[in-house]
């Protein structure tokens, strides 16, 4: 690593730590009021509250890094600019682009950290919050009665029940597809099914086959079948969130879904966003670069004022945007990827211009 690298990379390293410890203690200020009122007017315990507030952390976090990149780029440029160093740097013979790389890496690790932690780690702490807000905080037992539960169990076989009374540990509309080495899985329907730990009994069902054209060869019915599955129905009973899903969950759900029939675009676009939010930090700390070169006299407070209208714009827009692809307005991929797509484009073309140009 060249000391340019070094030296440019020492100075976004104090903003960009000083954005997420900032960031994070501004996007908790809600929750902390929260806790305080459970913990002294509803007699919730202390520890409970510090469980959720770590719970809620790594999600948090997912979203102040591309915050605190842009931060960091706005503010490191802008000492660089006001100092007249920017300036020394390229009548010294070195290109803006090579001056804008460290940047440009940091913002493709940062876009890495952001993803592992948005896959790996937050799906989980996001159900244990939900968890320990329902159970704990709110003292909320299990529900007795859930509809339209979709899970998939070890086998490779994927279940629907219409209605699921956990109390008289009853399904009614259930449907089992099981994938097997043909090219149509079999499927089994059932009026209700009673359960008992990982042993089903299904009821008044029918069981269909398929040929290789997709063509029903093969019919029977049958007034009771006994089933064994993988996982205990109180398992699967409690739905997950996108939030608390990881992007193997969403895909499995989606493909349930689609054999189901069943409209699909809200989450296809939630899968979408699983890869274009941490994406952001790259977008971010592109369009950073020539933003914070037009009034190098300003330095960090000029740097500070684009963070927040660049934040605001950019949020703005992508909320549209996704609303518009869970709605189905627009497709999942043109809802998650636009807004990242525009700031990339209008990033890259004032870089050009600034570099080219000026």
């Amino acid at each position: 690593m060249r000391i340019l690298d070094r030296y440019i990379l020492r100075e976004l390293l104090g903003p960009f730590l000083i954005g997420i410890l900032g960031f994070v203690l501004v996007m908790t200020v809600d929750l902390l009021f929260t806790m305080a009122d459970l913990i002294i007017n509803k007699g919730v315990p202390l520890w409970a509250m510090l469980r959720l507030l770590a719970y809620k952390l790594p999600s948090i976090m997912v979203l102040t890094f591309p915050v605190s990149t842009l931060f960091a780029a706005a503010m490191a440029l802008g000492r660089l600019s006001k100092d007249n160093e920017i300036t020394a740097l390229r009548t010294s013979g070195i290109h803006l682009l090579r001056i804008s790389l460290p940047i440009l890496a940091l913002g493709i690790a940062v876009s890495l950290l952001a993803y592992i932690t948005n896959e790996k780690i937050v799906p989980y702490t996001n159900h244990q919050a939900s968890t320990l807000i329902r159970q704990v905080i709110y003292k909320k037992p299990l529900p007795e009665v859930k509809e339209n539960v979709f899970f998939k169990d070890a086998y490779n076989r994927f279940y629907y029940a219409r209605r699921i009374d956990m109390e008289k540990k009853l399904m009614t509309g259930v449907m089992v597809y099981e994938v097997a080495d043909e090219k149509f899985p079999r499927v089994i329907l059932a009026d209700e099914a009673s359960f008992s730990g990982k042993e089903w009994e299904l009821k008044k069902g029918v069981v269909h086959k398929f040929d290789q054209e997709g063509r029903l060869n093969w019919e029977a019915s049958f007034d009771r079948m006994n089933l064994s599955i993988s996982e205990d129905v109180l398992d699967f009973a409690m739905q997950k969130t996108c939030a608390e899903m990881d992007s193997k969950e969403i895909k499995d759900k989606i493909v349930m879904l689609d054999r189901g029939g069943v409209r699909t675009d809200a989450l296809r676009t939630e899968l979408l966003l699983k890869y274009s939010i941490p994406a952001t930090c790259f977008v971010f700390a592109l369009v950073a670069i020539p933003f914070s070169l037009t009034t190098p006299r300003a330095g960090r407070t000029w740097g500070m004022v684009m963070t927040i209208v660049m934040i605001f714009t950019f949020y703005v827009f992508a909320s549209v945007f996704r609303s518009l692809g869970v709605g189905g307005l627009l497709s999942p991929l043109l809802a998650a990827f636009t807004p990242q797509a525009t700031f990339i484009m209008i990033g890259g073309i004032l870089l050009f211009r600034e570099a080219c140009f000026k």
